[in-house]
């Protein structure tokens, strides 16, 4: 067997061959059905009727068998002019298709027209709320990951990694971020933790700064009070009333310190939603914190850290993966069912993009066509096109040896009421 390019379909070749030998099989048969009947002609008048079918049968089945075989090669080797068409025509065959593919199946407004009656969101609602498609997807969509990640160049994504989230990033308003958290923690009282946790460290530091604390005032306290441990009393006084302070308030949610922090966090929030000093200092910091060279580093150790656990997966590690998209599709598919609006919304945006991504991609579609098949060598060409279309050209073959027999005993037929 000749050697046969890797993406041909087998099956589809094995058809056209069979094909073609039951075509040839059928031209020899003709051959003998036209010796044996010539042999016996002169001693049987009808047998010239069976020799006139086999004869027009013959040439009807070799005419075709030229014309077929003209199309992929020069047949019998001989270089007779318009022969080997196809092979001879490939680059222009292939903008053809290119382009008839682009005008005919890729542009906006035609791919907008088939879009139309087709109502997308409930073909993914109904394929995703099938546990068995659904399961099948997941695995076949994990086991593929790593392969498609493999396939992508860290460069480029990188850049639009670091270029995506640096963007993201520099259009967030910080301040006023910053300010509606500390308005949601204080509306939702969430931040009284936070003051317990505040009073609770102030209190272990106080404890454990005492001795310095006691040592600085003994340091600046002159020698007749230290005569009179004036200093230690003063230290007693002071650090005792601070401590029996910070436990009231620990105690009692509304004690003057509590509502000292909480002034304080209520004028944080104004002055980062009003205060253009402060607001222009937090966004200063931002966009150094976003141009620092360790985020960069972060970003380009974040995509090979995702490579390499998708790359490095175990068995137990794949099955969660696979979980974890099942049930992330099976809750998309539970939002889809129950949600007109959104199923609705879907179906509409899915059409805009492929809309636009003809728009954008159909032409470069045409030209990658093209340019796939005029980078074949001119066996691959011949190869894949007679897979595709080989067994119906044998058909040709086949109706010409039958329909030339009908016609030559036809004008066999006439010609002896006529001339005899």
């Amino acid at each position: 067997m000749t050697n046969v390019p890797n993406n041909v379909d087998l099956q589809a070749l094995n058809a056209y061959r069979k094909m073609k030998s039951l075509a040839t099989a059928l031209f020899i048969l003709m051959v003998f059905v036209f010796l044996i009947a010539k042999t016996f002609e002169t001693k049987f008048l009808w047998v010239s009727y069976i020799r006139a079918f086999g004869e027009a049968a013959m040439v009807g089945a070799l005419a075709d068998w030229f014309a077929v075989t003209a199309l992929f090669r020069h047949p019998l080797g001989l270089p007779i002019p318009h022969t080997a068409i196809i092979p001879n025509s490939k680059d222009r065959i292939g903008s053809g298709l290119g382009n008839f593919i682009s005008r005919n199946f890729l542009q906006p407004d035609q791919v907008k027209r088939r879009l139309e009656n087709i109502d997308l969101g409930k073909g993914i609602s109904d394929f995703l709320v099938d546990d068995e498609k659904r399961i099948k997807f997941s695995e076949a969509f994990a086991k593929a990951l790593p392969r498609i990640f493999s396939l992508l160049k860290d460069g480029p994504i990188m850049d639009w990694l670091q270029s995506s989230i640096k963007s993201r990033l520099q259009v967030s308003d910080f301040p006023t971020l910053f300010a509606d958290g500390l308005k949601l923690l204080t509306v939702q009282k969430r931040h009284v933790k936070i003051i317990d946790l505040i009073i609770f460290h102030a209190d272990l530091a106080l404890t454990n700064y005492e001795p310095k604390f006691r040592e600085k005032v003994s340091e600046n306290t002159n020698w007749l009070p230290k005569l009179f441990s004036v200093d230690d009393t003063a230290s007693n006084a002071l650090i005792s009333a601070l401590k029996n302070s910070l436990h009231e308030a620990s105690n009692d949610p509304n004690h003057e310190l509590r509502n000292s922090i909480n002034d304080a966090i209520s004028h944080l929030e104004q002055n980062l939603r009003n205060d253009d000093e402060l607001r222009s200092q937090i966004k200063a910091w931002q966009e150094e914190i976003i141009n620092h060279p360790q985020i960069n580093e972060y970003i380009n150790g974040l995509w090979q850290s995702i490579k390499s656990n998708l790359s490095n997966m175990g068995n137990e590690r794949q099955e969660n993966l696979i979980k974890a998209i099942d049930n992330a599709l099976k809750n998309i598919a539970n939002s889809l069912a129950n949600n007109d609006e959104l199923r609705s919304a879907i179906d509409e945006r899915l059409k805009i993009w492929a809309v636009e991504l003809a728009a954008a991609q159909g032409n470069e579609v045409g030209r990658m066509v093209a340019d796939t098949i005029k980078s074949w060598d001119a066996t691959t060409v011949v190869t894949q096109i007679e897979t595709a279309v080989g067994r119906d050209l044998q058909y040709i073959r086949i109706n010409g040896t039958v329909i030339g027999g009908l016609v030559g005993l036809i004008i066999h037929i006439i010609s002896n009421l006529v001339f005899k």
